[in-house]
């Protein structure tokens, strides 16, 4: 059993290393672990969500005062995409890219863009019917900071040929155009609706199914 006296010491020698540790240079705070940049978050039908991208699409839609619609959209690398630089969905405020993109210099910022002003052009029409690439699309292009942008890409992506099976007459003027698939509703003759009813729909001017190739095989 141990004596007073080596109590004591013990208890004294106790003290001091604590007191020599708690002299020990420490920094003033702790240093901020580095932020990890932002990974694209991969989404449930499979696409890759970029957040930068995504943020910026934010940014370009409050400088032209679509708030609302910043809390929507989203931008994501589609993998499937072959011929097609990119595609945009509405209302779902959803923009998809071809990874591709990224092999040419200045086409990811182009492209997003040019389907941003898809979006826009829908939601600022609201209920109205516009053309994709119509009035409404280009000035959208020229709020976004792309003015005279056109209308298709001239990139060298691999293009599929796709067989058109049927063919359609605008039963007044005659005018006839290829369909990979067919009309899933009445279609009339844009040139003649235009000039002979103010732009509106008229029955007059639909186009009538004169081929369909897939019957005869």
């Amino acid at each position: 059993m141990l004596n007073l006296s080596q109590l004591v010491l013990d208890f004294q020698a106790g003290i001091r290393g604590s007191l020599a540790e708690r002299a020990l240079a420490r920094p003033l705070y702790a240093e901020p672990a580095p932020e990890a940049p932002a990974a694209p978050v991969k989404e449930e039908n499979g696409n890759l969500r970029d957040v930068e991208l995504t943020e910026l699409c934010q940014q370009l839609l409050h400088s032209i005062d679509l708030a609302g619609a910043a809390k929507l959209v989203s931008v994501q690398w589609n993998s499937r995409l072959r011929s097609t630089a990119g595609y945009a969905s509405f209302p779902s405020w959803k923009i998809e890219l071809n990874p591709k993109l990224q092999e040419f210099e200045g086409q990811v910022d182009r492209t997003m863009r040019h389907e941003l002003a898809h979006l826009v052009a829908y939601h600022r029409a609201g209920r109205r019917r516009i053309e994709p690439h119509g009035p409404e699309w280009q000035q959208a292009c020229a709020d976004l900071g792309i003015p005279g942008e056109s209308a298709r890409h001239r990139l060298p992506l691999p293009r599929r040929e796709v067989k058109r099976n049927y063919a359609y007459a605008c039963a007044h003027c005659g005018l006839t155009v290829q369909r990979v698939r067919k009309f899933s509703r009445y279609t009339a003759c844009r040139e003649c609706c235009g000039k002979y009813n103010g732009g509106q729909y008229d029955a007059k001017f639909r186009f009538v199914l004169i081929q369909d190739l897939r019957s005869k095989e």
